[in-house]
This record gives C-alpha cells, sequence and structure tokens, in this order.
C-alpha cells in the first residue's frame, strides 16, 4: 500500500468516527441516536447489496457475451482448419494419383 492509500484509509476512518462521536454526542437523547444510527446503517447495507447485485448481473452478461464470442470465433477455426484439411487432403490424392 503507497503513502497516498494509507492517507485516504486514515482519512476515511478519522471522517467515520468522527460522525460516530458527533452522533453520539448530538442533543438528542440515546434511544433516538440509536435508532438513527441502525436506519443509516442498514440503508447504507441495503445500497450496498443492491450495487452488489447490479454488479453481479452485469458480470453475468459480459461474461455470456465473452462466452458467445469465444464459441463463435471457436466454430470460425474449426471451420476454416476443416476447409484446410480437405484442401490439403485433396492435394495428396491428387498427387498420389498422378504417380500411380
Amino acid at each position: 500500500m503507497n503513502k497516498n492509500q494509507k492517507f485516504l484509509i486514515g482519512s476515511l476512518g478519522a471522517l467515520l468516527t468522527g460522525i460516530a462521536i458527533g452522533l453520539l454526542v448530538a442533543p438528542k437523547n440515546g434511544k433516538d441516536t440509536r435508532k438513527l444510527i441502525k436506519s443509516r446503517a442498514n440503508d447504507l447495507g441495503g445500497n450496498a447489496k443492491d450495487k452488489y447485485e447490479k454488479s453481479l448481473e452485469e458480470l453475468s452478461v459480459l461474461a455470456d457475451r465473452l462466452k458467445e464470442g469465444f464459441l463463435k470465433n471457436v466454430n470460425t477455426v474449426k471451420d476454416k482448419a476443416g476447409a484446410v484439411a480437405d484442401n490439403v487432403n485433396d492435394k495428396v490424392r491428387g498427387a498420389v494419383n498422378t504417380n500411380l
């Protein structure tokens, strides 16, 4: 990890700690503050889950497209290899028949 990454992680940790302390010492009573923290945590968790599921769907679509392209290329190569093999076979038979 380089210095910039460490600084960013440290800054993020300090920010989150500051927010948590600010909520805990806010003029609201403890019950309301805990309810607010729980609500925000649930919102963050829900958003993270939604983004994760959306990313999985997008990756699945991309994987399917890559697979289709790969199979198409494999089939094209197989067809070309078959054509070359047939051509070589014809030339070999022609050469053998000519020499007989």
